[in-house]
């Protein structure tokens, strides 16, 4: 059970806020439901609404310590080499990975569709829209739960991983 203005991850919504948490909402003239309501602690505005019944896709975000432990790792993080000959598999595989609600798989994503854009871009081939979409969702995913977890801007994240891990690189 989550309470009021908890810090939580939330699948492609990065780290949110929680501004209520026994919301009592009817979507489309169905039945009464409870909702958690969320604010994305991003720069975009708006409001998510998550059934009570689904707080497992929900994660804490992580403390401080545990921030600067991931920053310290992130060089022995591997890539993962999941490979199908069907992009939509490969999307999927990815997507899944995402969310885990787990900072450090965002940033094996992350890694990932990166040395795969470096890959085809040294081949003088366009980067695949589906791996820089996914570059995309993971960078907002580690971006928005390290800012939250060290109270920073997303903005000044990059510059303190790098101040603390000479060789990471997000």
């Amino acid at each position: 059970m989550f309470h009021r203005f908890d810090k939580v991850v939330y699948a492609n919504y990065g780290a949110c806020t929680i501004t209520e948490t026994d919301a009592h909402i009817s979507f489309g003239g169905g039945s009464e439901k409870t909702y958690y309501v969320l604010s994305p602690s991003s720069k975009r505005d708006g409001t998510v609404y998550v059934p009570v019944d689904h707080e497992d896709l929900m994660m804490p975000v992580m403390d401080r310590t545990e921030a600067l432990s991931l920053i310290e790792s992130i060089d022995r993080i591997v890539t993962d080499d999941f490979n199908d000959a069907n992009s939509k598999t490969v999307e999927e595989h990815f997507k899944n990975r995402l969310r885990q609600c787990d900072c450090a798989t965002a940033v094996c994503v992350l890694k990932t569709m990166r040395e795969r854009i470096t890959e085809q871009k040294r081949k003088k081939r366009l980067p695949s829209s589906m791996y820089t979409r996914l570059f995309d969702q993971a960078n907002h995913r580690v971006l928005s739960e390290l800012s939250a977890a060290l109270e920073i801007e997303e903005d000044e994240v990059a510059q303190f991983i790098v101040a603390h891990n000479h060789s990471a690189e997000i």
